[in-house]
């Protein structure tokens, strides 16, 4: 059951979807995800993952991004700076040298238009040519599915003009509803390379092998393994904040919480995930009286290879003029 909880004299709205297993609060300021409460085997719902109180908490760009849909390009751009068809364009910085996930208001802090179709929820905003520095006059939708136990998100877009597009959903997880830090969650991840990042964070278009370093989760491993600094490429990111290269196979990520039992399976139609141990986070009041602070949560974000405008031959953040862009994100929880 989808159902409108209120609509702001903004034209924020702010919606429920719920089934036997899960709950979800999502607002249409930055396709939100505020909660997701998923059952005990004693039907308890506890909520998963770190957002604000008030949707105006969202909107004050904290530079957490809990719960947003991100784009145009998620994640960081060197130098705010590239160039398409031979044209030279420029984007916000705004993260050290770089511009990081769509700029100063990127999707994250645009109000999308939203409807209720069926068992879906519909967002749709269109970014306008020129827009935080990038072309075309993009459309774009985000659906919203609840199955089971499974949220289905789903992005498809379509641009006048070839323009750059890399979409990811920002939700921290911390499946022991916030009692305390993500670190001794159990994390798996189908991947045998990462991305190397420079100490601003940016993805350098270099990687290494995960074995032998703490970044490692091809096999169950807890998530403070990768806060290990004695390890340089750890160390510039001041914990795990990197791109993992995903290979055959499914579910792309596992996190479980051992005390509880909680787990999430993450699957995807795009090429890799980034995973970010909120690293950055800070005494940051979060609902239901919790104050998150570093370590709090893993932000889990699939997305296509960050900066690969700079660091393919055949970069696939570039979209074509007409083309269809079609990918999902799948989230399924469970208690193990």
């Amino acid at each position: 059951m989808i159902k409108l909880l209120e609509k702001r004299p903004d034209g924020i709205c702010l919606y429920e979807m719920e089934n036997d297993q899960l709950r979800v609060l999502v607002t249409s300021y930055g396709v939100t995800l505020i909660e997701i409460d998923m059952k005990d085997e004693n039907q308890k719902k506890t909520n998963v993952i770190l957002g604000y109180e008030t949707i105006d908490d969202y909107m004050a760009k904290s530079g957490t991004y809990f719960g947003a849909l991100v784009g145009r390009v998620c994640n960081r751009l060197a130098n705010g700076e590239y160039t398409l068809n031979g044209k030279h364009y420029h984007a916000a910085v705004n993260n050290g040298p770089n511009s990081l996930h769509g700029g100063l208001e990127g999707f994250s802090y645009k109000n999308f238009d939203s409807k209720i179709e069926g068992d879906k929820l519909i967002f749709t905003y269109v970014s306008k040519d020129g827009e935080e520095g990038y072309p075309g006059t993009l459309t774009l939708h985000c659906t919203l599915e609840l199955v089971d136990n499974t949220l289905r998100i789903s992005y498809d877009a379509k641009s006048d003009a070839d323009t750059l597009l890399n979409l990811t959903q920002h939700t921290y997880f911390n499946l022991n509803g916030m009692e305390e830090d993500a670190g001794d969650h159990l994390m798996k991840i189908s991947a045998i390379r990462h991305g190397l990042v420079d100490p601003d964070g940016l993805c350098m278009g270099k990687f290494r092998e995960v074995e032998g370093t703490p970044l490692d989760f091809r096999d169950f491993a807890p998530v403070k393994q990768g806060f290990d600094q004695s390890d340089w490429n750890v160390k510039n990111a001041n914990g795990i904040d990197h791109h993992f290269v995903l290979e055959t196979g499914s579910p792309a990520l596992i996190l479980t919480d051992p005390k509880s039992g909680r787990t999430l399976e993450v699957e995807t139609t795009l090429p890799g995930v980034q995973v970010y141990s909120a690293n950055y986070v800070e005494n940051h009041p979060g609902r239901d009286g919790k104050t998150y602070n570093q370590h709090w949560g893993v932000a889990v974000e699939p997305q296509m290879l960050p900066d690969s405008i700079h660091n393919q031959e055949h970069p696939d953040v570039i979209l074509k003029k007409d083309e269809p862009f079609h990918e999902e994100i799948l989230y399924r929880f469970y208690m193990k």
